[in-house]
């Protein structure tokens, strides 16, 4: 017996037809629509696990990393960079600016963190003898270069000892942080 619809008969293999050409259609449309999105989103940000202790208590082992890429370095954001010779990113934080005064005596550079450049509000850091040399003669940072430090200044390998982080390196400034999940271990 056949269906009848305004007077015309429809045939059921048309019906499944239809619906498997729009169930596919569906599925190429979102499918496209996923890897415009992919690719939208890693043009502007990146995921990175963290490696090592260095930003503890902030970020430990194993922490993901969400990083907007091509924004503008404040002071005290969490940068993900790269070091010329050195494997890997690096994220710390951004304590120096371009442009802020500074000096350095006995190996200790003393970073002033006020507006005025009066060094009224500083921070002092001891460098490594050869960054203490590289730093010597400079009463500024240069322009394009940051000083970065790791929270966990104990351990970290940072602007202290490498000396400073060039713009052109830095790929973007950590907006999240996914925690690792560290599973109990049971014991029998």
């Amino acid at each position: 017996m056949a269906n009848k619809r305004h007077g015309h008969a429809e045939d059921p293999s048309n019906d499944r037809r239809a619906i498997l050409l729009t169930a596919g259609l569906l599925i190429i449309l979102s499918v496209t629509m996923l890897l415009v999105m992919r690719g939208q989103l890693q043009k502007h940000y990146s995921v990175h696990t963290i490696s090592g202790t260095s930003m503890i208590p902030t970020l430990t082992e194993k922490d993901q990393v969400l990083v907007k890429k091509n924004v503008q370095v404040q002071r005290y954001d969490i940068i993900a960079f790269s070091m010329d010779k050195e494997e890997g990113m690096f994220v710390k934080r951004v304590i120096g600016l371009p442009g802020d005064s500074m000096f350095v005596r006995n190996g200790r550079m003393v970073l002033d963190l006020g507006e005025q450049g009066d060094f009224e509000t500083t921070n002092t850091y001891q460098l490594s003898p050869t960054v203490a040399d590289e730093f010597q003669t400079l009463n500024k940072i240069p322009e394009d270069v940051y000083f970065v430090i790791g929270d966990h200044v104990d351990v970290s390998k940072d602007s202290r000892s490498f000396g400073f982080v060039h713009r052109k390196s830095i790929e973007g400034t950590v907006q999240f942080r996914f925690p690792a999940i560290h599973l109990a271990k049971l014991e029998y």
